[in-house]
């Protein structure tokens, strides 16, 4: 079955809710709920702060319950809304809060140039940035993955890690894969990554980290992850890891190059089911 693209990409999103608080809108504060990692969300708020003289409060998800954790505080504010934005980093949970009514409708001025496909049709979110899911390999690895389905070969027991799918973008992949495979198909895999030894980890960052330090061959994380380790921001003293090279994949989807310190180039491609 051919699959639309952005089955494939990771949204970061935006969601106004709360608009009806008892805050007073001439308050000059905009109180922000932040599920994207806070090194990357953080300076864009404080760069709106800066051009439009409105304070922002933050209230940051952590690592550990990414995506999960503000989503249930905005569930349990339901009747008593305190954020006036959600800034996600899947849409997973921002439908979620749609269904529940605890989002409203709101058509940004600011989105009119994105597609449709990177929105709710009924505005409830916009999607405004993409990242790819890939594997992230340990540059020593005699283990050179070529697709997901390698977490489950003999080759990589007790050798590979993936975040916990309960939580952020790793729920969206494992829902992308129940989707295309089927239930019994997916059903299978989860079981056999569990059979093969796959270590779960809190979040795809400490996935990266594992990577990073040796302590696994190979992750699926998002680029973001791969791309500061890989840069030596986050990564542990003596780190080395690579993206997961896919050739085969060239005509089938977008790529995202990247030079190392040693002056080699790295590709990492969407890494679709197979």
């Amino acid at each position: 079955m051919n699959m639309p693209n952005p089955i494939h990409v990771v949204l970061i999103l935006l969601l106004a809710v709360g608009l009806n608080s008892c805050r007073s809108a001439s308050s000059k504060a905009l109180v922000v709920y932040v599920s994207e990692d806070q090194i990357f969300s953080e300076p864009i708020l404080k760069d709106f702060e800066r051009e439009t003289a409105i304070t922002v409060k933050s209230v940051f998800d952590t690592e550990e319950s990414k995506s999960t954790g503000v989503m249930n505080r905005l569930i349990a504010e339901k009747d008593n809304p305190q954020a006036d934005v959600y800034w996600a980093n899947e849409p997973v949970r921002a439908d979620a809060l749609k269904q529940r009514g605890v989002s409203t409708a709101y058509v940004s001025p600011s989105a009119e140039g994105i597609p449709d496909q990177f929105k709710d049709p009924d505005h409830y979110w916009t999607g405004f940035s993409a990242r790819a899911r890939l594997l992230l390999v340990n540059a020593r690895s005699t283990i050179k993955p070529a697709s997901v389905t390698a977490y489950t070969e003999p080759s990589a027991k007790g050798r590979a890690a993936i975040a916990n799918p309960l939580f952020g973008t790793t729920t969206d992949y494992v829902a992308a894969l129940f989707t295309i495979w089927g239930d019994d198909r997916a059903k299978t895999f989860m079981n056999d990554m569990k059979n093969n030894g796959v270590k779960t980890t809190t979040s795809n960052g400490e996935s990266a980290d594992f990577v990073a330090a040796g302590q696994v061959d190979f992750s699926l994380v998002d680029s973001d992850d791969a791309e500061t380790r890989q840069a030596g921001r986050d990564s542990l003293p003596g780190s080395r890891c690579e993206w997961a090279r896919r050739p085969d994949f060239a005509e089938r989807g977008r790529t995202d190059q990247r030079r190392t310190a040693s002056g080699e180039w790295q590709t990492a491609y969407r890494l679709p089911a197979q």
